[in-house]
């Protein structure tokens, strides 16, 4: 029993420790903002996890992110200024450019049915 015992607990704990995968969650960044800036609230709709989109049936939430717009202006870029891996999830604050200023972001992605999902966004307009 033992010996079976050892190798699960390493691979768990491995799991459990591993790197973002930072060029996926740029990606995934990278067509949220794509698709907002397009009013593309499909392309929106897509990239949340099942659990957000069911905050506001029926594209709702997704349609809900027009006012990032209305606030911040159109995106212009942005970089990653931490990302960290714990419990399936993956946390990114993202410094942002948009046309009224900086804004800093937060994403929060997890794996859901083998991609990338956004399951929580928050966003701060800085001085």
């Amino acid at each position: 029993m033992r010996a079976w015992l050892v190798p699960v607990v390493m691979a768990a704990s491995l799991t459990a420790c591993s790197a973002p995968d930072e060029a996926a969650s740029r990606a995934v960044i990278g067509q949220f903002h794509a698709a907002i800036d397009a009013g593309d609230w499909a392309g929106v709709d897509a990239l949340l996890t099942r659990s957000t989109r069911d905050l506001r049936p029926g594209g709702a939430t997704a349609r809900a992110f027009r006012a990032l717009t209305a606030r911040h202006g159109r995106y212009l870029g942005g970089e990653v200024a931490s990302i960290t891996a714990e419990a399936g999830r993956t946390r990114i604050l993202w410094n942002a450019r948009y046309d009224k200023g900086p804004v800093s972001e937060l994403f929060v992605l997890v794996e859901e049915d083998g991609a990338l999902k956004v399951d929580s966004y928050s966003d701060q307009a800085q001085p």
